[in-house]
């Protein structure tokens, strides 16, 4: 089957957090709206600064368990929720789900900046007729999704967004690479994958039959063989599956 869509990633793969504020900076945001959080909702029993560690900690390490284990994306505003009853602060999931939004740093203020070319090869791989797709893991989904990808200037008109949260199941698991494909009405071998992660990107991505390009980086795993390496995103545009117009439109 001819290739007719490209799949990315985007942490690190699309853009990078090369500007962002050093850890301190981020926990004083953090704490500064947790403050007024807390203050708008007539919640104490804790510091503000410790009720956004404790929760922002029990989320991250929620996913590194998941990530490791089952795959299956946790309910953070419930893991947020036991942290913040563990510090004596009732919050309900639905509060707890709000609260982690208002403290989330992201987006330009976080220092997320798209790759010199991004944009560029997004355009050129639409203008040679291939679709394209998001496959991401990430715990915010939604407009604050959308959001930062127009911040960053990857606001392409996507024709696919699959991202972990929204879907239920985090990456390598399939049913991620699934729901993008599902949106296109596509099979796996009529796309393509590009991401930074050997065992999440390129490994989940060739167990269901889709050729994979890997952005370098520090490995994450051991046998697995890209179809493509490249370390500048505009070298895409000369992997042989996408350096010509694609057959399907």
């Amino acid at each position: 089957m001819p290739v007719c869509a490209v799949l990315f990633d985007v942490g690190d793969t699309l853009w990078h957090a090369a500007g962002a504020p050093p850890p301190a900076e981020f926990r004083r945001r953090a704490a500064e709206r947790a403050a007024t959080f807390m203050a708008a909702n007539g919640l104490d029993g804790a510091t503000p600064d410790a009720l956004a560690r404790a929760c922002w900690d029990a989320m991250q390490e929620a996913m590194r368990t998941a990530r490791a284990g089952t795959l299956v994306e946790p309910d953070y505003a419930n893991v947020a929720a036991q942290a913040a009853r563990a510090l004596g602060v009732h919050l309900t999931p639905a509060l707890a789900a709000d609260f982690l939004d208002a403290i989330y740093v992201s987006g330009a203020e976080g220092g997320k900046l798209a790759y010199p070319g991004a944009r560029d090869t997004l355009e050129t791989l639409r203008q040679r007729g291939f679709r394209l797709g998001i496959v991401t893991n990430r715990a915010f989904g939604g407009e604050r999704f959308r959001a930062d990808l127009r911040e960053a200037g990857l606001d392409i008109g996507w024709d696919a967004i699959a991202v972990s949260v929204e879907v239920g199941y985090l990456k390598p698991h399939p049913r991620l690479f699934q729901a993008a494909l599902q949106q296109l009405d596509l099979q796996p071998a009529e796309a393509v994958m590009v991401g930074n992660s050997l065992a999440e990107d390129i490994a989940g991505a060739q167990r269901l039959g889709m050729a994979a390009a890997w952005k370098r980086s520090a490995p994450d795993a051991t046998d697995v063989t890209p179809d493509f390496t490249f370390d500048d995103v505009t070298e895409l545009l000369h992997w042989s599956l996408l350096a010509e117009a694609s057959r399907v439109h």
